[in-house]
């Protein structure tokens, strides 16, 4: 006997029926999930455990008058619980149909598990992270003290990217920063692979650039999965230069935030971040220009001190050295006439003596006294062995002289 398979598709339907009358709460992935005349049509996977195996597949749809019942209920959330790769927990009726299979009716999601699964996968990446030593990687690489080139990962379309421009553009200071612009999705679920692309490009011209910052508008928690991404975080870590992150929240923090060099609430944060850190710099250059001047002032003071007390040294020392030596002058000049002729007395004294002993010691006190001087050849002689028998010789007595001839010596 053979059925057809509608009698099949049938048989199945009344038995889903029959045994699932009520809605019940089912977990599942978003694989997919598209739009159409504000009906959501999902498709949903169960993965193995540890593994990306796809164990169990099937379909879900959100009617539009469902969907704007749980508008009401979750609000903004609602959208970032749709998304592709989030696990949601469902409240869903099963029904079957013979030409369209089978299809869970949602009627209600529970956001809660959501986000418990994804405090969960954040927690595990974490841990994953520290074991591999990559948390304070980032952080430990030295933030250059002055930031004028800047590669920025963002979207064009983001408010917080235009707050961000606006604010350093227009600062206050004066500044000049110099942004290159590297377009990202900063939502959904090409976040991971579009900011490590980019990323993986400025890496590779690193020195071109002071710092990255990754940067967004706020947004739920839901909005900021993608940033609790392990591989995204692998490479923030392992990026050459300093990440700043602001992507707009003010109490949750991703992964990313912990993984980076600095974390800012928003965009604008992390503009006031590099233009504080360039008027730290700023001042503590003039700080130093201002000691430097100080210490210079001090310097020609002390200086100019040492020269003014050695003008007045030197001043009392040469209106003393004058005084003395005037004082000298005076004594000098009174002196001088005493002493130069007590000194003429003296010597005319001593030339008196002189000339008494030389007159008593002269020829004429030894002729006077018998002596006689004898002459050869008008030379004194003193010894006769310089005579010869026939010289004739003078001899000069006190009175008068005459001439002999030498006959011998006796």
């Amino acid at each position: 006997m053979s059925h057809t398979l509608f009698e099949i598709n049938e048989f199945i339907r009344r038995v889903i029926t029959l045994n699932l009358p009520e809605p019940l709460w089912v977990r599942a992935e978003l694989a997919d999930v598209k739009v159409s005349r504000g009906h959501y049509y999902l498709d949903l996977v169960q993965k193995a455990e540890g593994s990306n195996e796809v164990i169990a597949q099937g379909q879900g749809v959100i009617w539009n008058k469902e969907y704007r019942k749980l508008q009401k209920k979750i609000g903004a959330l609602l959208e970032n619980l749709l998304q592709p790769g989030m696990e949601v927990l469902c409240f869903a009726k099963p029904e079957f149909h013979e030409r369209y299979g089978m299809k869970l009716m949602v009627e209600d999601i529970d956001p809660a598990h959501t986000l418990g699964k994804l405090e969960i996968q954040r927690r595990e990446t974490l841990a994953k992270l520290q074991k591999l030593g990559l948390l304070e990687k980032n952080g430990r690489l030295p933030m250059p003290v002055v930031l004028q080139r800047i590669a920025v990962l963002s979207s064009d379309k983001a408010a917080g990217f235009q707050d961000f421009l606006k604010h350093l553009n227009h600062n206050s200071f004066g500044y000049r920063i110099k942004l290159d612009f590297y377009q990202v999705a900063v939502q959904g679920t090409s976040v991971e692979k579009e900011v490590m692309s980019q990323l993986d490009v400025v890496a590779k011209c690193s020195t071109d650039y002071d710092c990255v910052a990754i940067i967004r508008g706020g947004g739920a928690r839901l909005d900021l999965a993608a940033f609790d991404s392990l591989p995204l975080a692998i490479s923030v870590a392992n990026m050459p230069l300093p990440v700043l992150i602001g992507i707009g929240h003010d109490v949750d923090e991703t992964v990313l935030d912990l993984v980076a060099h600095s974390s800012l609430k928003t965009p604008t944060a992390v503009a006031d971040f590099i233009l504080h850190r360039n008027l730290e710099f700023e001042s503590k250059m003039a700080n130093l220009g201002l000691a430097v001047k100080n210490l210079a002032s001090a310097k020609i003071n002390e200086q100019q001190t040492k020269l003014y007390n050695l003008s007045q040294l030197l001043d009392f020392q040469l209106k003393t050295n004058f005084r003395r030596y005037a004082q000298m002058l005076d004594y000098l000049q009174k002196e001088l006439p005493l002493l130069t002729k007590r000194l003429i007395g003296n010597q005319q004294k001593t030339l008196g003596q002189m000339d008494k002993l030389v007159r008593l010691l002269g020829p004429e006190t030894a002729l006077k006294r018998g002596f006689a001087m004898v002459f050869h050849e008008e030379r004194q002689l003193t010894d006769a062995a310089n005579l010869k028998v026939g010289d004739e010789v003078r001899v000069q007595l006190k009175n008068g002289g005459f001439i002999s001839i030498f006959k011998k010596t006796t």
